[in-house]
């Protein structure tokens, strides 16, 4: 078996095989024989058919095998010969066949060339989280906003931007009601943008039992092509205006929430705000090292790992949303998306998570890293108690479908990304 390579752009590698007839008569005779059991042709018993006419009728069939059996055989001694890691299947098969030659031609994406900009002596701007009454405060209100609880508002109040409607509204277009446009009662926050256009907006000044018309007009990449850049009416009646009943500060709302008393609800906030300000502040600069790293190296992502990153998202949103009673459906056509719009989204940032991955592990890699088996033993353990299990149940139960392997690789390579970054911070100015 002969072979040829060409370098394409994005890690890619173009392979052409060629086998001589010696080389790939014998399996395509296999598949002929093995064929010649059990498929029937008019015309005779079956497993009787002459070899020609089986070949004459199932060509293509044949053909597919025969690449298939081709490829298992060979791309391995290729990956060897050319010092290659694949990162995803084959691809962009074509499949050249005559008398004497058998030639097969598909790309790869392969793992990268990554050519490491300066990562020890990094300079940056360091960003310093001071704690304050403010922040203190800030935090406390949250805290007093999540535990309100809506209540109607009195008789003839208007509603306003901040405020909640209880909201019947039945949507038309060209005078026609459509499809998922109506609801006899939905709890809208005026001002959060759930709604199109300026829907919202237009519901400030109503009152509880006020009835009216709001005309938007659907974007232009609506997920309902029926619908998009449409103008439509939506017939609006407010069932009620509810606003946020928030609790008071005193030690009642503190001992009801954990706490002894408010001074010790102060203390802890106090230390929970700091603590979140000072992890921000390192996250923020350890952002702008990679970031200068990233832009000093040099690396083409294989367009698979964005894909993969990108698929990783998009499950961990499906997570949330599951988690918040919705699915991925229902939320595109809840914010006007479609998948393309979310995967354009995706994108970008994905590249750039797959990017720095690589050179940190390019990083690992020159350094010499490592991580020990007690290292790997701590972090299972954390995780193992995450999920209120021991180390041991949490392997039976990644065996049961094969997992463990994987998750022991993925924690290895979390660990080296970690020793990577802090060998990086250690460095820098």
């Amino acid at each position: 078996m002969k072979h040829e390579i060409k370098k394409l752009e994005k890690s890619a590698v173009e392979i052409v095989m060629t086998l001589s007839k010696e080389e790939f008569a014998p399996i395509k005779n296999e598949i002929l024989v093995s064929a010649q059991k059990t498929v029937e042709v008019p015309g005779f018993r079956k497993g009787h058919a002459p070899i020609d006419q089986i070949e004459a009728k199932y060509a293509e069939g044949i053909k597919e095998e025969l690449t298939d059996k081709v490829l298992k055989k060979y791309f391995a001694d290729v990956v060897k010969a050319e010092d290659l890691k694949p990162v995803s299947p084959m691809y962009n098969v074509n499949v050249k066949m005559d008398e004497e030659t058998f030639e097969v031609t598909f790309s790869v994406d392969v793992f990268p060339e990554v050519t490491l900009g300066e990562y020890k002596g990094i300079e940056i701007e360091k960003t310093v989280f001071e704690m304050t009454d403010d922040k203190l405060n800030e935090e406390i209100e949250r805290m007093l906003n999540s535990k309100a609880e809506l209540k109607d508002a009195e008789e003839g109040y208007k509603a306003q931007m901040g405020d909640t409607v209880d909201l019947a509204f039945e949507g038309f277009v060209d005078g026609v009601a459509f499809e998922g446009g109506k609801a006899d009662s939905h709890l809208l926050k005026l001002g959060s943008k759930m709604f199109i256009d300026t829907f919202e907006e237009q519901l400030v000044g109503y009152t509880a039992g006020q009835e009216g018309e709001i005309n938007v007009t659907f974007p232009a990449e609506y997920h309902a092509a029926n619908l998009a850049g449409k103008p439509a009416t939506f017939k609006v009646k407010i069932n009620a205006v509810k606003l946020l009943n928030k609790p008071e500060l005193n030690d009642e709302f503190a001992k009801a929430n954990g706490f002894e008393s408010v001074e010790d609800l102060k203390a802890k906030k106090s230390e929970e705000v700091a603590k979140r300000g000072e992890d921000n502040a390192k996250n923020e600069n350890r952002g702008k090292m990679l970031k200068k790293i990233t832009e000093a190296s040099t690396v083409e992502v294989p367009q698979s790992l964005v894909i993969r990153e990108v698929e990783a998202k998009l499950a961990d949103l499906e997570q949330q949303l599951m988690m918040q009673g919705m699915d991925l459906n229902g939320y595109l056509k809840m914010t006007g998306m479609t998948m393309d719009t979310i995967y354009n989204q995706l994108a970008p940032m994905s590249e750039n998570k797959v990017k720095m991955d690589l050179i940190l592990d390019k990083i690992a890699t020159e350094e010499k890293l490592e991580v020990s088996e007690e290292e790997i033993a701590e972090k299972t353990a954390e995780v193992a108690k995450m999920y209120g299990m021991t180390p041991e149940i949490l392997k039976e139960e990644l065996d049961k479908t094969k997992k463990y392997d994987s998750f022991i690789n993925s924690l290895k390579t979390d660990l080296l990304m970690s020793k990577a970054i802090e060998l990086i911070e250690a460095n820098a100015k």
